[in-house]
């Protein structure tokens, strides 16, 4: 399984997008999506479908259920205990029983309720991968990362979060691992300790409640400052981490919506624009704007970079999300994101003029959790992100998992994630089973390029998750694609990940 290697072939697949949305059709309007599940038999009502486990429709008992207390001996009835983190002072997480009573902050009036919190996630993976790029060879190897975040919980809404990288440098080449086959074979050592995040977020109403007493004033405005992960569009417009300072006004009352969120940003140091460096004379202006209606979640989002290096950017995205209910409550979400170079291109994706539309389609199969999913996008010119982490995907990312990165060293997107000149889509199931501890993907991806200046690809992989104990997940993958004027991709992973 760890070398396969494709031949060189021209594999143009025109087609790839009818036959997907023609399966989406056929799927979509089957009875045994759409109709509901039986009361009595849940698995009467279909031969094949879900794949995964079935669950028949909830009624009322009609006899006593007795209270579910923890008990960490019996395995089914009883709640299990709550997974402890790392480290737990003060309060517990998401623990039960009496709260600590805390002090009075002098002069501010606030009570601080301070409890510390810690945990890591730790990952360790054998993967192999070989994207088919002339450019590129197989990559065989062992590779790791550790991330410990350290919490200050002060109270319900003020926090300090501290969060550290200590096997990585934050570049595909650049984690602890053991190349078995490739560039740099042997170990490569990449301890550090880098500070990944350090913030400190509030509310000025509750930090400062002795400006309100009569809790009648417009000062909850709530603020961020510091180095954090910033995502909008689902990481279309921007998915990256940068030192930053944001405010935002929540529940602004305005007619025809029962939220109206607006934020401001700005950032000024780490903008990663897909260049290697992260340039600290880049300054970062952003204004978010969300509005939840009867009909749908609108997005309005505006970025502007400048760049001392005759770079300057404007990015604009806007979104709606909604369920369908005449389409069998159909979960939809239509994205238009696009980017402006306000002086030069720069290629290699680092700013570009162009446009991203996306449309994302997902059903829950009757009777079960199963979800159909179909993601569909069109690139026009070369649309680029405003920012985005060196082992992130690009904006694709979201489309599915043939584009998505682990982020974990060398294993890169199977398909490419940016967009220029493309269409494309990904048609994929989930299934659940074990009581949804156990969950499988399989998914078909193509992208087609139609200024003939790239390459076209379609692409088969598959993801399938295992949940064991409290603190393990155990994840399996693998993938191959088919690559226009180039060698086939290939590759496979199995990673042990951590959570305590």
């Amino acid at each position: 399984m760890f070398r396969m290697r494709g031949k060189n072939r021209k594999s143009s697949n025109p087609g790839v997008l009818t036959i997907a949305i023609v399966l989406l059709s056929v799927l979509v309007s089957s009875p045994a999506i759409s109709a509901p599940a039986k009361k009595s038999d849940a698995k009467s009502y279909s031969s094949f479908w879900p794949i995964g486990e079935s669950k028949g429709v909830k009624t009322l008992n009609d006899y006593y259920v007795p209270l579910k207390t923890v008990n960490p001996g019996k395995e089914n009835g009883d709640l299990v205990a709550r997974p402890k983190l790392l480290i737990e002072e003060g309060d517990a997480f998401l623990g039960v029983g009496n709260l600590n009573a805390g002090f009075e902050v002098p002069v501010l009036g606030a009570v601080w309720q301070p409890r510390l919190w810690t945990y890591l996630i730790f990952r360790t993976t054998l993967q192999t991968y070989n994207n088919g790029s002339p450019a590129s060879q197989r990559e065989t190897e062992w590779a790791n990362r550790l991330d410990v975040f350290v919490n200050l919980q002060l109270t319900g809404t003020e926090k300090i979060l501290l969060g550290l990288r200590t096997l990585d440098r934050n570049n595909p080449r650049k984690f602890s691992r053991y190349t078995f086959d490739g560039s740099n074979e042997g170990f490569n050592n990449n301890l550090t300790v880098r500070v990944e995040s350090l913030f400190f977020e509030g509310d000025f109403g509750s930090l400062f409640p002795n400006l309100d007493n009569a809790g009648i004033k417009p000062i909850d405005y709530g603020f961020t400052v510091g180095r954090q992960s910033i995502t909008f569009q689902e990481g279309m417009l921007i998915n990256d981490t940068i030192d930053a300072i944001g405010i935002v006004r929540n529940n602004i009352v305005f007619p025809g919506t029962s939220n109206l969120r607006v934020s401001a940003m700005w950032g000024w140091n780490r903008i990663d624009r897909n260049d290697g460096p992260r340039d600290s004379n880049e300054n970062l202006f952003g204004l978010f704007v969300a509005a939840d209606t009867h009909v749908s979640t609108f997005n309005l989002d505006l970025i502007y970079i400048a760049d001392n290096r005759g770079a300057d950017g404007f990015y604009v995205g806007a979104s709606a999300i909604q369920r369908i209910r005449s389409l069998g409550n159909l979960s939809t979400a239509l994205r238009i994101n696009s980017s402006f170079a306000l002086e030069n291109e720069i290629p290699g994706n680092v700013v570009g003029d162009g446009t991203l539309i996306s449309l994302e389609l997902s059903k829950t199969v009757a009777g079960s959790s199963d979800i159909l999913y179909f993601n569909s996008f069109v690139g026009i010119g070369n649309f680029t992100q405003a920012g985005r982490e060196a082992v992130v995907g690009g904006p694709l990312a979201n489309m599915g998992i043939l584009f998505a990165s682990p982020s974990l060293s060398t294993y890169l997107s199977e398909l490419n994630p940016f967009t220029d000149n493309v269409v494309g889509g990904a048609l994929g199931y989930q299934a659940f089973f074990n009581k949804q501890r156990t969950n499988l993907i399989m998914e078909v991806a193509a992208r087609h390029d139609y200024d003939d200046d790239g390459f076209d690809q379609l692409g088969f992989g598959f993801q399938l998750q295992q949940a064991v104990g409290q603190y393990v997940q155990l994840t399996f993958e693998a993938f191959y694609t088919l690559n226009e004027d180039r060698q086939d991709g290939s590759g496979a992973r199995a990673e042990i990940q951590v959570v305590y």
